[in-house]
C-alpha cells in the first residue's frame, strides 16, 4: 500500500519502499507480503547534514490539495541502518526539557526556541524547521550517523488542537506511515493536531536475531514502557490540557479472519473493555465510512483490543486524556490511499468531543 499511498499523497517514499525483503522480516509480516521480485538498493548511510529549512518540491499552488511534504519519508531510516539501543538516562533528561518548552512555544511562535537546539543535539537529535505552504513544523529527529530507534516526534506551530497521531509500528504495519503523515499533515480546517510521534525501528529488531515469537521486544514502542516514545506520550499528556491520542495499527487477515464469516476491516478500542465516549462516537460513523467490518472492541469483536498497549495504559492515569487504538485489515489500509477517504477518516477522527 505504500508505495501506491505516496503517489497519491505526494508523500515521497514510504518506509515499506525503503526496505529490501528479508527472510525474517517477510516471516514477521506475512500480512503485506512484498511483491515478487521487490528488491531495494543496497545503500550507504547517509551523511548527518541538516534538512534544507524549505524544499521546493512541496512549494504548489494552494488549489492543487493538500499534498505531504516529502521529508516526511526521511523520518524512517532504512531498517538495517539502525542500530538499537534503550534509552538512556540523558535521552529522558533532555527530552524532559524540550517537549514541554516546545509544546508550550508552538502557538505563539514559528522560530524554533534558539537554546534547545543545543540540548537535543547533546543526545544525537537535530531540532529543525520544516516550512511548507501549509504550516511550519518543528522536528525532533535522530542524526543519520546515529540512528538507533529513539523515534521522531513532529511539532505544529501556530493554532492546533490537543490531538496527537501516533505510528508505533512502521516497517511491519505496513502503510500506517503513509495514513498517519497524512492525517496529521491534511487536517480538516481548524482541527489540526498539535503532534506527530512515529517509531523509527521495526518492532522485531530490538536484538540480533529477534524472532516475533521471543518473549521481549524492545524496539516496539506500543509494549515497552520505557521506551522514549511512551517519555514524549506522558510529557505530551502532562503538557496539553486535554490530549486524545490516536494510535494506528495493521493486522493481517489470514490469522484473524480464520472462522469468521464477516470480514473484518477495523477494529475501535481505547485500550480497555469499556469503551468511553470518543471510541462508541467514532465507531458509528467510521462503520458508515468503511462498511460493515468496523467493529468497536470488546462489543462487537474480543481481539485486537489493545489492552496491553503501553500508551493506552499510561493514558489511562490522566483524566482528561484520551487514546484510541485503530487496527486496520490490510485492506483497508490499501483503501484509504484515496485523499477523499483519508479526509473523511481525519474528520471522524478529530471531530470535537463533547464530554
Amino acid at each position: 500500500m505504500a508505495a501506491a499511498a505516496v503517489s497519491v499523497l505526494g508523500a515521497g517514499m514510504s518506509a515499506r519502499a525503503q526496505l529490501a525483503p528479508d527472510a525474517t522480516a517477510s516471516k514477521a509480516s506475512k500480512q503485506d507480503e512484498p511483491r515478487p521480485g521487490m528488491r531495494a538498493k543496497t545503500a550507504t548511510r547517509p551523511a548527518p547534514e541538516r534538512v534544507p529549512q524549505e524544499d521546493p518540491s512541496v512549494n504548489v499552488p494552494e488549489q492543487s490539495g493538500c499534498r505531504v511534504d516529502a521529508r516526511f519519508s526521511g523520518l524512517w531510516p532504512r531498517v538495517d541502518a539502525v542500530t538499537f539501543h534503550p534509552t538512556t538516562l540523558e535521552e529522558r533528561a533532555a527530552f524532559s526539557k524540550l517537549i514541554p518548552a516546545l509544546l508550550a512555544a508552538a502557538p505563539k511562535q514559528k522560530d524554533v526556541p534558539p537554546e534547545l537546539t543545543n540540548v537535543a543535539a547533546a543526545v544525537g537529535f537535530f531540532l529543525e524547521t520544516w516550512t511548507t505552504p501549509r504550516d511550519t513544523f518543528w522536528v525532533l529527529r535522530e542524526r543519520p550517523d546515529g540512528y538507533h530507534g529513539a523515534g521522531a516526534y513532529v511539532i505544529r506551530t501556530g493554532e492546533a488542537t490537543d490531538d496527537v497521531v501516533q505510528v508505533p509500528h512502521p516497517y511491519f504495519d505496513i502503510g500506517t506511515e503513509d495514513i498517519g503523515s497524512a492525517l496529521f499533515s491534511c487536517p480538516p480546517e481548524g482541527r489540526a493536531p498539535r503532534l506527530f510521534m512515529t517509531a523509527t525501528a521495526h518492532r522485531y529488531k530490538g536484538t540480533p536475531g529477534e524472532t516475533p515469537e521471543d518473549p521481549e521486544h524492545p524496539a516496539d514502542v506500543a509494549h515497552n514502557p520505557e521506551h522514549l516514545f511512551q517519555t514524549v506520550t506522558d510529557l505530551a499528556a502532562r503538557q496539553l490540557p486535554a490530549p486524545r491520542v490516536v494510535q494506528l495499527h495493521g493486522f493481517g487477515e489470514s490469522k484473524v479472519q480464520k472462522g469468521r464469516t464477516e470480514m473484518l476491516a477495523m477494529v475501535i478500542s481505547d485500550g480497555t473493555r469499556k469503551p468511553g465516549a470518543w471510541a462508541r462516537k467514532a465507531s458509528a460513523p467510521l462503520e458508515e465510512a468503511l462498511g460493515p467490518g468496523v467493529k468497536l472492541f470488546p462489543d462487537g469483536v474480543q481481539v485486537l483490543g489493545g489492552t496491553q498497549n503501553a500508551q493506552a495504559r499510561l493514558l489511562q492515569s490522566y483524566p482528561r486524556a484520551r487514546f484510541l487504538h485503530l487496527e486496520m485489515s490490510s485492506r483497508t489500509r490499501k483503501a484509504l490511499v484515496t485523499p477523499a477517504r483519508l479526509d473523511r477518516l481525519a474528520q471522524i477522527l478529530f471531530a470535537p468531543l463533547e464530554d
